[in-house]
């Protein structure tokens, strides 16, 4: 009974944002992307690390997020905790997010008893952002532009370490 029209896509925090995590979901993105797609759902990008944050910054994968109106937030449990500024909905609003963090009990990402959180692989998180819509399947469904075409997501794509090595960032 939950509205299958997603508010928020969530990936990131300690739990899932290692380089590879954030290079299959920028191949999403910048699938979307290059079709003129934005995301349907609010989509925030949690860095694990600092030092992801700069590399995945220097690899162009922020500047990809954004194209589709994704928003990197700090390196920091954030939204994992509750420690966001959840403007989208009103406390006692029935609605439904997708996050990549481990922990989805009532209330944990929000404060708001009737956020009902799904959790999913931070590349799934993401296609379902795209899409807006909880009974989306990437793997079968497809994706209106905003010229009328259907695309569909290829599979996601992303190296395990970034090849050129990991940007040690700021203040480290």
């Amino acid at each position: 009974n939950w509205p299958g029209e997603l508010s928020v896509g969530l990936i990131g925090s300690c739990t899932n944002s290692s380089y590879e995590d954030m290079a299959r979901a920028a191949s999403l993105a910048k699938q979307a992307a290059d079709a003129g797609v934005k995301a349907k759902a609010k989509f925030t990008i949690t860095p694990g690390s600092e030092q992801v944050r700069a590399t995945i910054e220097r690899d162009g994968f922020i500047e990809t997020f954004n194209q589709i109106g994704g928003v990197v937030l700090a390196n920091a449990c954030g939204p994992c905790i509750g420690q966001w500024d959840r403007t989208d909905v009103k406390k006692g609003e029935r609605n439904s997010i997708i996050t990549s963090f481990n922990r989805n009990f009532t209330a944990r990402n929000d404060g708001n008893t009737e956020t009902h959180a799904f959790v999913a692989s931070p590349e799934l998180v993401t296609a379902m952002a795209i899409a807006g819509d909880l009974r989306f399947n990437p793997a079968t469904d497809t994706i209106k532009t905003e010229d009328g075409r259907e695309i569909k997501l290829e599979n996601p794509l992303g190296n395990e370490l970034p090849p050129t090595g990991f940007d040690k960032g700021e203040n480290t």
